[in-house]
């Protein structure tokens, strides 16, 4: 994570920073969040952070930060939405598949929160940013993974174990055969297609294991075709 004095230095004029490997600035995904106790006006001023944490049940439970959140802290969050709430309740949202939560305290009445994870942290929409096509596909995903969730005795402890890269590549196996089995798909949606292609690849010859849990992930969830 960064330390606390750099991201508050980065966060200084933000109330929160979208960073991914494209960026240069980390080798996966991480969303800097800066809460306060008095609002700058300047920015969208972040006052909660909601999103999904694994119980001891191995299923997820939703949980909150704010700024009286102790610090620091060190934890893992979950797959499923992340929302950054501002006090007039307006929100801008993400899809995430999990990862390590860092939370420091960077001066009086600020702490500073770090949502890091191998997968990607994908933009949903809200109040000042607009979606992620791939963040809409990986949240239509999840409600793709709730139907068995919800009839299926097991399959939420199955992916609560999985690692987040592995429920990452079973998303990827998931798009990556969409795309192949559908002609008209891949001709209306070729960039996102080469985008899945593309990982799909890089899985698979980089991470094999992974790769092969995301399948295996993917047929116990019942989604593999």
């Amino acid at each position: 994570m960064v330390e606390p004095k750099g991201a508050a230095q980065r966060l200084q004029h933000l109330g929160f920073l979208l960073e991914s490997p494209s960026s240069g600035e980390t080798t996966g995904w991480r969303l800097l969040v800066a809460l306060r106790s008095q609002p700058t006006l300047e920015h969208f001023d972040v006052e909660v952070v909601r999103f999904w944490r694994t119980g001891d049940d191995r299923k997820g439970h939703p949980r909150e930060l704010n700024v009286e959140t102790p610090a620091p802290l060190r934890t893992e969050f979950s797959w499923g939405p992340l929302a950054l709430v501002d006090r007039r309740e307006a929100q801008n949202e993400f899809a995430t598949l999990g990862g390590e939560l860092r939370v420091d305290r960077a001066g009086p009445g600020m702490i500073v929160a770090a949502f890091a994870s191998p997968g990607p942290i994908l933009r949903l929409g809200g109040h000042s940013q607009a979606a992620d096509a791939e963040g809409l596909e990986l949240g239509a995903f999840f409600g793709r993974m709730m139907v068995p969730i919800d009839f299926e005795p097991g399959v939420e402890q199955a992916i609560s174990a999985a690692t987040p890269l592995e429920r990452y590549a079973a998303f990827v196996a998931f798009e990556e055969s969409r795309y192949s089995s559908h002609a008209a798909l891949r001709a209306e949606e070729g960039a996102a297609a080469s985008v899945i292609a593309g990982e799909a690849h890089r899985l698979a010859s980089d991470e094999p294991a992974s790769w092969d849990a995301g399948q295996e992930l993917l047929e116990r969830m019942g989604l593999r075709d």
